[in-house]
């Protein structure tokens, strides 16, 4: 009976697998349980105290609303008459996020000194509820390069107060550390140090005996950066307003310097807004100056005449003309004042320390005192952006070309109002002289007096109308409007870091990949068969069945672990390998012969309990030692004799039927079981079984028994096997788990590929089933049902065996019957029988 089913490639692919098997996978997931939830416990046990213990930080937000000019978002065309985009609130946000903002809200909140309650494992922050506060001198910390620490520890009604310190040499370098070790027992407290005077005050917050509190204080440059880099601000688009976020482990904290900022933001526009009322302040009082003391010499020069002289009434006529002279001179005066104006603004704008800074306000002419006015905005904004930006920045550099444009149209204008003012100073120069042409008739005298009186008008009313000037723009320097302004007051949001779900989830990711990373790396690295999946994915070749490691306790003579009427694991194996081996072997088959790569796979145990097997059929079995180098079959059996052998027989040119009967054994086992051991070793192994004796013999013993079990030579090493295999049907090829390489299957495919050996066929020995092994389980509960070799669906290309495939309802092989003549006509042999 023979049956040769052509594998489905799907299953092919099925047993080939691919490198990364989900089935392996839960295998390894379920079976390694413990690996796996002991990970777990430890990953989420380091999130828990990693959340426990680390310090959590939350975030605040707040929303500001900023005035800007109306032409600040406008786009501008500079004298090449290219388009020039204004920054607009890109630079807002820039100044709010920079290091002086922030430095200016430090030193207003006095954040330069952070508070701490110590802990046993961490130290928790404290911010306004503080028992002890500590303040330096405003000067002194300004200096400090490196952090002042100080921890105070309360002892009784005393606090004990140590620490350390550094001296500022420069900016970067500074001489320490030293300490301070005091007792207080009085508050407040001055101790002065060589880095400055530090005061200590208690709060109505009490610190527990032994309790203690640490202080660090450090300069508010140094703090700057850090703040700045945790302050986010971005724009509202198509609005002018910020809205502003940070992150501080004290929500409270976090809160007051939202709001802080804003005021630091106002106090720093409203400063570059009043330069340009100061500068023009500065520019009234000193014309003023100079004003007020020419009028005091015109009026002593009039008070001194007066004496000097006795003057009499002047004619109608006379009167008349001197009238219209002193009207014309009054405005040759104001034309000749407003030159002195444009004359000295355009030196001072000319001046090179004035450069790209503010100019004082035109108080003469309109167009003059517009130009200066934009030409000051801009001033002010770039001189903001140059506080966190390099003037070859993108941002200033728009800004420096306007400059450079207003500046020309300012001087271009100053020219044209001189140029106005000179030709109208000429004509009124040509009716004055008319005028005192007409006025010379009257006395020297009156007319000089007449002369000295106008120069004082002229120049008591320019006093009086800088004077108002001056009020004016002290008004507009004690009226400056905020820049900012906040729409909401600030609010707290949520925790930012750490994040628990989070921390959770990679924790529980970690615990997943180490025990799986371990695995992976294990099996990666291994190079000996482990189990069956192994086997499969290395050869197509038939894999007929998995034999477990033996218990000792099952063990009767010569290692046989098969017995008659029993039922137990390894009975089934070898009753699974018997049945497999049938369905392999066609009619007329009986030689079956075992072989391995090397030794110690368990080639003669296999054997003998395979031979045990059959015999359990009612055949007639023989058991052939050919393994003449390294005979085992007279050990195994427990036979002491080293005569009987084939070797004997091989010398012959032509055995005959008594010679071989004349070398067979009793087994001892089962009384349908025969030996012919190997006998003597010869000295020339290969050439005799390479003798045609061999068939002979093997024709003798194929006419006398059922089943012919061969034991011979581990292929890998000698070349005998390859030689028996000529008289031979089957061939079981031996594999032991934990023990035969990976690289020995390319020498069994090869000789599978070259059919060097017949009928091939894959045994697993060996295979230790109370172990778990990356994903491989063979304990008994596999065979349960025989469902691991039920269907026989995973024995290579024998496929699956149909109605065969499993034992149904026969169950277990209990009674054989009778057999006929035919070797499967009758058989007992539940599988068979079918």
């Amino acid at each position: 009976m023979s049956e040769e089913v052509i594998k489905n490639p799907l299953e092919v692919e099925e047993e080939k697998g691919s490198f990364f098997d989900l089935r392996a996978i839960l295998d390894v997931l379920i079976l390694n349980w413990q690996w796996f939830l002991l990970s777990l416990i430890i990953c989420l046990g380091i999130a828990w105290l990693h959340l426990r213990y680390t310090t959590p930080y939350y975030s605040a937000y707040a929303k500001m609303f900023v005035k800007t000019n109306s032409t600040t978002n406008l786009r501008s065309i500079n004298a090449l008459g290219e388009v020039v985009q204004s920054y607009g609130m890109e630079n807002e946000k820039l100044i709010v996020k920079s290091t002086a903002i922030a430095e200016e809200t430090i030193r207003d909140l006095k954040l330069y000194t952070r508070y701490y309650s110590k802990g046993l494992i961490r130290n928790s922050s404290l911010y306004k509820n503080q028992p002890v506060t500590v303040e330096i001198d405003p000067v002194s910390v300004e200096k400090l390069n490196a952090p002042i620490n100080l921890e105070i520890t309360r002892k009784g009604d005393e606090y004990h107060v140590e620490g350390t310190y550094y001296i500022p040499v420069d900016e970067v370098t500074s001489k320490g550390p030293y300490g301070i070790d005091r007792m207080l027992s009085k508050f407040p407290c001055t101790i002065r140090t060589k880095a400055g005077y530090l005061t200590f005050y208690t709060t109505n917050n009490v610190l527990g005996d032994g309790d203690t509190e640490l202080v660090s204080i450090n300069s508010p440059s140094r703090l700057a950066g850090s703040y700045a880099a945790r302050l986010n601000v971005a724009e509202s688009e198509g609005t002018s307003i910020l809205n502003m976020s940070i992150v501080d482990d004290l929500p409270q904290r976090a809160i007051d310097y939202l709001r802080q900022i804003v005021t630091s933001y106002n106090r720093q526009a409203n400063e570059d807004k009043n330069e340009v009322a100061v500068r023009t302040e500065e520019f009234i009082n000193d014309r003023i100056a100079k004003i007020s003391g020419e009028l005091s010499s015109t009026e002593s020069t009039i008070e001194s005449y007066r004496n000097r002289q006795a003057l009499s009434e002047m004619k109608a006529t006379v009167q008349k003309a001197s009238e219209n002279a002193n009207q014309t001179e009054r405005a040759m005066n104001e034309v000749n004042m407003q030159l002195m104006f444009i004359n000295d603004l355009s030196n001072a704008i000319s001046s090179p320390t004035n450069k790209y800074q503010m100019m004082p306000a035109n108080v003469t002419d309109a167009s003059v005192s517009q130009l200066i006015a934009q030409y000051n905005t801009i001033v002010g904004q770039r001189n903001r952006l140059l506080r966190t930006a390099a003037e070859n920045s993108p941002a200033v550099e728009p800004l420096t070309q306007q400059l450079d444009e207003l500046y020309n149209n300012i001087k271009m204008t100053l020219d044209q109002a001189r140029h106005n003012a000179e030709f109208r100073r000429n004509m009124l120069m040509q009716q004055h002289g008319q005028y005192v042409s007409a006025a010379n008739q009257s006395p020297e005298h009156e007319r000089m007096l007449s002369q000295i009186g106008r120069q004082q008008e002229v120049k008591s009313g320019l006093y009086l109308m800088l004077l108002q000037k001056r009020e004016e723009n002290s008004i507009s320097l004690s009226s400056t409007a905020d820049k900012g302004k906040l729409i909401d007051n600030p609010k707290f949001g949520a925790q930012v870091s750490p994040n628990p779900n989070k921390e959770y989830l990679i924790a529980l990711a970690t615990g997943l990949a180490i025990p799986s990373l371990a695995f992976f790396l294990i099996y990666f690295f291994r190079y000996r068969i482990e189990g069956h999946e192994d086997v499969v994915k290395l050869t197509d070749l038939p894999i007929i069945a998995d034999v477990a490691v033996a218990n000792e306790s099952a063990k009767a003579k010569a290692d046989i672990v098969v017995h008659e009427n029993q039922n137990n694991q390894m009975e089934e194996v070898f009753r699974a390998m018997r049945t497999n081996l049938q369905f392999m072997m066609k009619e007329n088959d009986k030689v079956i012969m075992f072989t391995s790569t090397t030794s110690g796979e368990g080639k003669t145990f296999n054997a003998a309990n395979l031979a045990v097997s059959f015999a359990l059929l009612h055949k007639k079995v023989i058991l052939v030692g050919l393994d003449i180098r390294k005979p085992r079959l007279a050990e195994q059996f427990d036979i002491d004799d080293e005569v009987h052998g084939i070797t004997p027989i091989l010398t012959h040119d032509h055995p005959t039927v008594e010679d071989v009967r004349a070398q067979i054994l009793p087994s001892g086992v089962h009384d349908d079981l025969d030996l012919l051991l190997a006998g003597p070793i010869p000295p020339n192994p290969t050439e005799i079984v390479s003798r045609q004796s061999l068939d002979e013999i093997f024709q003798i013993l194929r006419d006398e028994y059922d089943y012919i079990i061969v034991d011979t030579a581990p292929v890998g090493l000698v070349s005998d096997t390859l030689q028996i295999g000529r008289v031979c049907d089957v061939t079981v090829y031996m594999c032991r788990a934990d023990f035969t390489p990976k690289t020995s299957f390319e020498l069994i495919n090869g000789l599978s590929a070259d059919k060097k050996l017949p009928n091939m066929a894959i045994v697993i020995n060996g295979i230790d089933m109370s172990k778990k092994k990356y994903g491989y389980y063979y304990g008994y509960g596999r065979y349960g049902k025989y469902s691991r070799y039920g269907s026989y669906g995973r024995y290579g290309k024998y496929g699956r065996y149909g109605t065969y495939g499993s034992y149904g309802s026969y169950g277990t092989y209990g009674t054989y019957g009778n057999y006929s003549k035919s070797r499967y006509s009758n058989q007992d042999d539940d599988s068979v029988k079918r």
